[in-house]
């Protein structure tokens, strides 16, 4: 998705050594704001031969170090603070799941719309048996006295 350059700024991004505001392509700035896109961006710069997995690993455990002390503050400062640690996914692995899902929701879609519409006919019939009495109430006044009043 990236340039082998634009993998090299958003991993000095992520050591330190640029701003976010320096990186030019806004989409990677997007990527890199949020841990979990932080993940997909790790695994697709492992798989540019131009970069060294010793350059990721170390800048990884540059973030996970940051990232402990983070959740030991947030622990000590915030008392139902759980801490959302994402694991490594590589662009392989997210995209062989992401068209897994897709397919298993395009093949059970029909199912759910007929599981959907048996419980509608139910609740449907279940209003019905429910206003029954009151229907024939409302028929037996109605013809009682043929409208008439004397």
């Amino acid at each position: 998705m990236f340039s082998p350059q634009e993998h090299q700024q958003g991993l000095a991004y992520l050591s330190g050594q640029l701003s976010l505001d320096q990186l030019e392509n806004h989409h990677l700035q997007r990527v890199l704001k949020h841990d979990g896109t932080k993940q997909l961006f790790f695994g697709e710069c492992k798989a540019d031969p131009t970069i060294k997995n010793s350059q990721i690993e170390k800048i990884q455990m540059q973030l996970k170090e940051q990232q402990a002390k983070d959740d030991q503050y947030r622990k000590a400062n915030i008392g139902h603070y759980q801490p959302l640690n994402y694991k490594p996914v590589s662009p392989d692995y997210y995209l062989k799941t992401a068209f897994s899902d897709a397919i298993m929701t395009v093949l059970y879609a029909r199912d759910e719309d007929y599981q959907r519409q048996k419980q509608e006919r139910g609740l449907k019939e279940t209003e019905w048996e429910m206003t029954k009495k009151q229907r024939q109430h409302q028929t037996r006044n109605r013809h009682e006295d043929w409208g008439m009043h004397l």
